[in-house]
């Protein structure tokens, strides 16, 4: 009789803050310029708790996710859209990039570096759902004293780092938030020649053709 084979093999962190002792870290720079897709009018340090983040910590801490790449931030939007090569021009009508940094330092846990395999963790961290492993992870870091993870984008094939960066629940509001810009032609660009991705408006109604039975 065989056993069965686990759906990821992402381990369980250990249990006891000791067990990370040695965890691979870098730290994070004021200087790394750091990007996020949000919507028209909104800052973009939100450091949420709802628990549908794959590294959300729950309250009264949170989780604020960024990347080190504007089309990473934005495949990370766009990918759980994405349909046939395309993704509809609606869903970037209303969404702005911001450039960001950090205030301070910060010292991360790095899940992409090969150490972290000693540990029992796998790429899978930033791919693998449902999200109760890297929460898992996250919590557990966090109580070992990380301010946040290191990691490798789910939507990026090219593996552009993300970070999810830990703190206390709600926005900083006193934190800079960076010039809001519109979604450029140059961005969209680079999403169609690197990505084979295309914007597409929606169709008006005039456009389609109603097939009889």
């Amino acid at each position: 009789m065989t056993r069965p084979r686990p759906s990821t093999s992402l381990r369980q962190p250990p249990e006891e803050a000791a067990g990370l002792a040695g965890f691979p870290s870098r730290v994070l720079s004021p200087e790394t310029p750091l990007y996020r897709v949000v919507r028209k009018g909104f800052g973009p340090w939100w450091f949420g708790s709802s628990l549908e983040g794959r590294f959300d910590l729950p309250e009264p801490e949170g989780t604020c996710y960024v990347a080190g790449d504007p089309l990473g931030a934005l495949l990370e939007l766009i990918g759980p859209e994405l349909e046939r090569g395309a993704v509809s021009s609606e869903l970037l009508r209303e969404r702005r990039l911001r450039e960001i940094h950090i205030p301070d330092e910060a010292g991360l846990s790095d899940l992409t570096s090969r150490r972290a395999a000693g540990f029992g963790v796998t790429a899978e961290a930033g791919s693998v759902v449902p999200y109760d492993l890297p929460q898992a992870w996250a919590a557990r870091l966090r109580a070992a004293g990380s301010e946040g993870l290191i990691y490798w984008l789910r939507h990026d094939p090219s593996r552009t780092e993300g970070y999810a960066l830990f703190g206390p629940h709600g926005e900083r509001t006193r934190w800079k938030k960076g010039r809001e810009r519109p979604i450029s032609r140059e961005l969209l660009a680079r999403l169609a020649s690197e990505c084979w991705i295309e914007v597409l408006p929606v169709p008006r109604s005039g456009q389609l053709r109603i097939l009889g039975e």
